[in-house]
């Protein structure tokens, strides 16, 4: 049986981390880390939300989707998430161009570090702790405690 983590649960982990200091590899799973929150969370929040929500979707399809459905509109912290999501990417080894929450968009894709630091962590974190908030303040819900 493999073990679903909640998202409060990876944030905990990856926090712990991020305030360690370590090589560029304990910093680059703290950004796994933080991706996989945010997409726990899509994917609790949209099985809520979302009539036919497919979970199995690529990240950035699926967030959009969920603020598309549920607020209407895209969060301010867009482009953060097309940053994460791009530092996910060359952590695992994609190589193609960086995904966009609006593949019509006019602004330049995301750019990432060189290197990963612990600066780059707790931006990680911190963004995800960011959008997390937006989203349930834009969805009139409160902002969980562990944010």
């Amino acid at each position: 049986m493999v073990v679903r983590l909640e998202p409060r649960v990876l944030l905990t982990v990856a926090d712990e981390m991020a305030i360690e200091p370590g090589a560029p590899e304990a910093y680059a799973l703290v950004v796994l880390a933080v991706h996989a929150a945010l997409e726990a969370f899509v994917n609790d929040t949209a099985t809520k939300e979302v009539p036919n929500f497919n979970p199995r979707a690529r990240f950035l399809p699926k967030w959009h989707d969920l603020c598309e459905r549920v607020l209407g509109r895209q969060l301010d912290s867009a482009s953060d998430l097309e940053r994460l999501q791009a530092l996910r990417d060359a952590i695992v080894g994609y190589r193609g161009d960086p995904e966009r929450l609006d593949r019509r968009g006019k602004t330049p894709p995301p750019t990432i570090p060189e290197h990963l630091n612990a600066e780059t962590a707790r931006w990680a974190l911190d963004t995800a702790r960011r959008v997390i908030a937006e989203f349930n303040r834009r969805a009139g819900e409160p902002v969980p405690d562990w944010v």
